[in-house]
């Protein structure tokens, strides 16, 4: 009787230890999450796209607005915008292999 109580005892004793440890680490990553880099908002009145261009995906980062655009062919193309002015600042096709 007296190993179950100690045997109960261990494992009671462990799993207040493990959820501490997991608590621990979430909290530990979540702080980190914090200090990410704040993007500045985009205050141009408008993105200008090529005529049939359909965006399909749309980022933010360090060098501006991120879209990637597929024209009528199928073809499509990275483009980077200036979130200041709005006027682009790069085009780069993709390729699939």
């Amino acid at each position: 009787m007296w190993r179950l109580r100690l045997l109960v005892s261990l494992l009671t004793v462990v799993l207040i230890g493990g959820m501490v440890v997991i608590a621990t680490a979430m909290v530990i990553r979540l702080a980190s999450v914090s200090d990410a880099p704040k993007l500045a908002p985009i205050s141009a009145e408008g993105l200008t796209l090529p005529h049939g261009a359909e965006v399909v995906a749309v980022g933010q980062g360090g060098a501006g607005v991120m879209m990637v655009t597929r024209d009528a062919a199928g073809a499509e193309t990275l483009r980077v915008f200036d979130p200041a002015s709005g006027a682009q600042i790069s085009a780069t096709p993709i390729t699939r292999k």
